[in-house]
């Protein structure tokens, strides 16, 4: 054996030997980042690009003007936080889960609501014109409601039959897509308007309403007078415009394009709305309940 193969030999040698020890110095580092590397990559999760159709399916909107500024600003977060949603073939829309919390650290006000049946003051007041306008929308746009309520009076600005009311934790406004693609709900608020529109791919479906049935009408509550120590700071000596109940029925239909047609009918029962009017103090010493109800 030469000079030179012995060189080479003893290169050899002395690399492996040098590559066994630092794998034995750094046999830990070098397993714990075999082990990690792995449990990264399945933890790291990219979603596939969701393509939603450009076809306009449905759009309603509702102007919300005349009210409070709290009520303005409520509509405008609700319609902001609305605004963007994607739902996938077969999910549901539930209007509650979508909004998320309403308190006032969020940037909500307390304003007007009806809430158990009566006429008071709550967080996010005017948010229910949020999900009456998306249940016009859904059904402009075919597709299945789930679950909606109608409020407890009639409301003014509203169309009777036509109202989707809200609370937390319910009722709720609910609608589905079963369509077989992506669906995108926009929402934005101008000139004290609200709108919604919702987008996908139209698949030849169409809706057909019926015009509102209006059934068992209640006359209006004689004024119920209550006697109060004094007035809160804000509260009005009388309250609520009475209004009279009644039943609305509307039928809404989605006829699909293979000729399949679901039915469906909406009840809305609204209760008659009493006149609230306050006898503050020594007032209940000259009060007369037959002047004022007028005999």
């Amino acid at each position: 054996m030469n000079n030179s193969t012995k060189h080479t030999l003893y290169f050899l040698v002395t690399a492996l030997l040098g590559l066994f020890v630092f794998g034995l110095v750094n046999r830990d580092n070098l397993l714990s980042s075999q082990i990690q590397t792995p449990a990264l990559a399945v933890e790291t999760i990219v979603p596939d690009e969701i393509v939603v159709g450009t076809d306009l399916l449905g759009r309603a909107q509702l102007s919300y003007a005349g009210g409070t500024e709290g009520r303005h600003k409520n509509i405008e977060l609700g319609v902001e936080r609305i605004n963007g949603t994607i739902l996938l073939p077969g999910e549901e829309f539930s209007f509650k889960k979508e909004l998320g919390t309403t308190t006032v650290e969020d940037g909500f006000s307390e304003e007007r609501i009806f809430l158990n049946g009566e006429v008071t003051k709550g967080v996010g007041g005017g948010l229910c014109q949020v999900s009456t306008i998306l249940f016009r929308t859904a059904m402009a746009s075919a597709l299945p409601i789930t679950e909606r309520s109608n409020h407890s009076f009639t409301v003014s600005r509203y169309d009777e039959g036509l109202d989707a009311t809200y609370s937390d934790p319910g009722p709720d406004f609910k609608f589905l897509n079963d369509t077989a693609n992506p669906i995108l709900i926009k929402g934005k608020t101008e000139n004290l308007t609200a709108i919604f529109e919702i987008y996908g791919t139209r698949d030849g479906r169409i809706a057909s309403t019926s015009a509102v049935e209006i059934s068992d009408i209640r006359d209006i509550l004689p004024t119920k007078y209550v006697w109060v120590p004094k007035l809160e700071e804000d509260q009005s000596k009388c309250i609520n415009s009475p209004q009279i109940g009644f039943t609305a029925k509307l039928k809404y239909d989605i006829i699909y394009a293979n000729g399949e047609i679901k039915e469906k009918t909406f009840t809305s029962k609204y209760k008659p709305l009493q006149r609230v009017c306050y006898i503050v103090g020594d007032e209940i010493k000259t009060f007369d309940i037959k002047e004022a109800l007028g005999q």
